[in-house]
């Protein structure tokens, strides 16, 4: 069950705490950002769709028979969700900016919806939501190319109406790709060897047309 995501804006809470690690990075997710609240809106469903498989069935498929025409996937990529264009379109509680309300909403926080082993739990300390899915905020290489994919695989889980259905990827087992690889550096979807970063990346896109 996914884990809801704290308010960051809680009395007694040490100033500065949570933010962007630099003044630069902050005015880079925020420049050209009005302070209008972030409301829910249904996602209108693209007419493009991919075909998809759970991570087991992908896995037994050796990756090389994506769909077998049994679900269709209409993901959007890290690059989609980090537009403020589509902000309006995150789920609701999931705030890509500060917001002044009201109510007032703090950024959502990476650790505060994604629980992270302790190989890259530090590298994602006050780092966004937003900052995650922006490689010039957060980083380019793994982990963050595998967190920023990650990020984008819930947003498509959660948006109303669901981009990825829960039988291919759901939010619970999106929680678990990450918190294996955050503590391994792997995630196995079955009984073989586990798949690295570059797997997991590759596998995530396939859930991810738009």
């Amino acid at each position: 069950m996914i884990d809801s995501p704290r308010n960051p804006g809680k009395a007694g809470e040490p100033p500065n705490t949570g933010a962007v690690r630099s003044p630069g990075r902050r005015r880079l997710l925020q420049a050209g950002i009005s302070a209008t609240p972030v409301v829910m809106t249904v996602v209108s469903r693209p007419v493009l769709a991919a075909q998809c498989n759970s991570p087991s069935a992908f896995f037994s498929g050796n990756e090389s028979n994506v769909g077998g025409g049994a679900l269709s996937c209409f993901g959007r990529t890290p690059g989609y969700w980090k537009q403020p264009q589509h902000f309006a379109e995150w789920p609701s509680g999931f705030y890509p900016i500060d917001v002044t309300g009201p109510p007032p909403h703090a950024d959502t926080k990476f650790l505060d919806v994604f629980p992270t082993g302790p190989l890259y739990h530090n590298s994602f300390l006050g780092l966004t939501l937003l900052c995650v899915l922006e490689p010039l905020c957060s980083g380019g290489g793994p982990p963050f190319d595998v967190a920023r994919h990650i990020v984008a695989a819930l947003l498509n889980n959660l948006a109303v109406p669901k981009l990825v259905p829960d039988t291919v990827l759901s939010a619970a087992m999106i929680q678990a790709i990450w918190r294996s690889y955050s503590t391994t550096d792997s995630y196995s979807p079955g009984t073989g060897p586990g798949w690295n970063h570059t797997q997991i990346v590759n596998y995530l896109i396939t859930t991810m047309p738009l």
